[in-house]
């Protein structure tokens, strides 16, 4: 009989227990996980009906609140038929059939008593919003870090192998096109495009750079792609398609979710944005006229001509063409050249409106022979000297034949390439922005194949930027400021400055995009990944907005403190109960204190006039019919001071709820 009690009494602590264990569990799991998502069909269901979870999570959360305060009213149920074995007042009892019943409950004449009741109530009330704040799903961002490797263009091992295939495969970097080769549309178009798109950002122009089928933002930074999903093509590239003649293809992509306290994100469902730290490259370039002194330059800048008639088939009317050949002096024992081709009438005279000539070309090294640590130094100069066209049957007409670009005058740019860290972001949508530097340095010695390769890139678009009529390049650098200005293009030379030093950065970074993605297309190394020698790490993190669960900081632990509040009161009631019951084992346990029947059948009992069946208590007082202590309605001060107490009688186990009077009666002699 006794472990029955018991179990009745316990049970309750039990179950309460389980449910703030639960509550506790799940914010835990929260806090050290930071983010919980699922990709499944629940997820994707709470992302497209909101009303439907809401209404899971409401009508669960009610539940659990019933459960946890229905326990609560148990234990109190069982504490307070307990404390009816001592005198207690009747206000003291409707106190504890209101807890029992978690119900409002409110005297102006027992404040402190009022206040009581009222904090459990109003704990009891708030359990069902915090198992909705608990419980309830919302949009999340979630973060959780990332590492890989990429290919590391400076590593002594890279160095080594670009060198050697920079000898077999010369052609493909500094004669591209010539053999038909299919490297050729993708390096010269996707190089043209950085650059027209780079030109714009001094004027704050938006520019998507699509390479690979990736997208970039503005400019590629010398960056590749390292992240599923953004990493572009995915078709595996032809057998001869890689390294330095990567004609596109899918690419390497290392880059994996850092095991953590958030679990995988492949079981997240949302919106995903990725910052990674990756090596760039990119190009400090300085333009100035070639006549500035602060240069101290003599660059000795020749250009010689030939003219040639020609005639189209079928045509009558000669034209003329005029074979360029402009050198400058780089240094006392190096000269560059570059040749071109322009076209004019018979009187070799130009469109003053629509053809422009606008020749460049690239000395691979320092101007003073002597600053030479490598072959070709630490950085190449680019020479954008406005030709005046010379001829023997007209006098020169340098602003009629060249007036198109005459905006630009003689300029020297000195390019000095950077390896950088760069910070990318990948945004949901496939757009990749790298457009924020975090470090940067100037190559070392080891880096010369790689100054190299990127002198002979510029090089060719130096050469094959001018057409017979046009120059990209020119056209480039009017057209952008055309769009943001109306004042005259020839007033502004420090902005077209702006805008040239932008195209060949643009260029320089597009290089070693490429380069970047030859040699990390699939099939470029054996085992399909990338030599560790020639690897370099890279890290970052992955934002996902999401619906889920997330650790909303230090405050979030509130909403278990009412259930924690209702767990104690619990534990409080039921240990009270347990000693209780095993001080008096003989006590039953029918009484139902929040029974109205109970209560009824009880007064009634204690109420009817009985002779020798009311025990004494134990503290010697009498115990009298209720109804004998009770006075009118308009008494009620007098009623709910009046004191009562639960008696069991030995035969029948009836129960009478009889008054205590306030004098006391002598114990019965044994």
């Amino acid at each position: 009989m006794r472990s029955y009690k018991l179990f009745r009494i316990l049970w309750p602590v039990v179950a309460q227990l389980c449910i703030f264990m639960f509550a506790c569990a799940w914010l835990g799991e929260e806090i050290t996980r930071e983010c919980i998502s699922f990709n499944s069909f629940l997820t994707q269901m709470i992302n497209a009906e909101p009303r439907i979870s809401t209404t899971v999570v409401t009508l669960m959360a009610t539940v659990l609140s019933l459960a946890s305060s229905a326990l609560l009213g148990y234990s109190v149920k069982e504490a307070t038929r307990h404390r009816l074995r001592n005198p207690r007042t009747l206000i003291e009892v409707s106190a504890g059939v209101a807890l029992v019943e978690r119900s409002f409950w409110w005297e102006s004449r027992h404040i402190l008593l009022s206040i009581q009741v009222l904090f459990v109530y109003g704990v009891i009330q708030l359990l069902v919003t915090g198992w909705t704040t608990l419980l309830a799903p919302t949009v999340v961002l979630c973060e959780q870090y990332l590492t890989g490797t990429e290919l590391d263009l400076t590593s002594p091992a890279f160095s080594e192998l670009l060198a050697l295939e920079l000898g077999t495969f010369a052609k493909y970097v500094l004669m591209l096109g010539e053999d038909g080769d299919d490297a050729f549309p993708l390096l010269d178009v996707g190089g043209s495009l950085s650059g027209i798109s780079a030109a714009g950002i001094s004027f704050g122009m938006p520019g998507i750079i699509n390479f690979n089928e990736a997208k970039y933002n503005l400019s590629t930074r010398g960056v590749l792609p390292a992240i599923d999903g953004f990493a572009g093509a995915t078709t595996p590239p032809s057998r001869n398609g890689t390294r330095l003649q990567f004609s596109g293809g899918a690419t390497i992509v290392d880059a994996t979710v850092k095991p953590g306290a958030s679990g995988s994100t492949t079981n997240w469902f949302g919106q995903r944005n990725y910052t990674v730290d990756q090596q760039g490259l990119t190009a400090d370039i300085n333009c100035q006229s070639a006549d500035d002194n602060t240069l101290n330059l003599n660059l000795n800048l020749t250009n010689l001509n030939n003219t040639f008639s020609v005639y189209a088939p079928g045509n009558t009317t000669a034209s003329t063409l005029i074979v360029w050949n402009s050198t400058a002096s780089c240094n006392a024992s190096s000269v560059a050249s570059q040749q071109y081709v322009t076209l004019a009438n018979a009187s070799v005279e130009l469109d003053v409106s629509g053809t422009g000539f606008l020749p460049t070309v690239v000395c691979p090294g320092h101007i003073n022979g002597s600053d030479i640590y490598s072959r070709f130094g630490q950085s190449f100069r680019i020479f954008t000297p406005r030709m005046s066209l010379t001829v023997h049957r007209v006098p020169v007409i340098a602003t009629q034949g060249f007036d198109k670009y005459d905006f630009l005058p003689s300029t020297v740019c000195e390019v000095t390439p950077l390896i950088t860290t760069t910070r990318v972001s990948y945004v949901d949508g496939g757009t990749i922005n790298p457009s924020q530097i975090i470090s940067n340095q100037s190559f070392s010695p080891n880096d010369t194949e790689l100054l190299f390769y990127l002198a002979s890139v510029a090089n060719y678009y130096a050469r094959n930027s001018q057409g017979l009529a046009n120059n990209i390049i020119g056209d480039t650098l009017y057209s952008v400021y055309s769009g943001r200005y109306t004042t005259p293009i020839g007033s502004n030379t420090s902005q077209i400055y702006r805008e040239l030093e932008d195209y060949w950065r643009g260029v320089i970074e597009f290089s070693a995009t490429y380069l970047r993605a030859g040699y990390s297309a699939e099939g470029s190394f054996t085992g399909g990944t990338i030599p560790s020698e020639m690897a370099s790490p890279l890290n970052g993190t992955v934002s996902i907005l999401t619906v889920g669960w997330a650790n909303r900081g230090p405050i979030y632990i509130f909403s278990i403190l009412p259930l924690g509040i209702v767990t104690v009161l619990t534990v409080m009631a039921a240990v009270y109960s347990a000693i209780a019951s095993l001080k008096h084992p003989e006590q039953q346990t029918s009484f139902n204190i929040s029974n109205t029947l109970h209560l009824i059948m009880a007064t009634a009992e204690g109420s009817a006039p009985r002779t020798g069946d009311l025990p004494v208590g134990s503290d010697g007082s009498a115990r009298v019919p209720l109804a004998s202590q009770l006075q009118g309605f308009d008494q009620p001060t007098h009623n709910e001071n009046v004191k009562v107490t639960l008696v069991e009688l030995a035969e029948d186990h009836r129960k009478l709820l009889v008054a205590v009077p306030t004098q006391k009666v002598s114990q019965p002699e044994a």
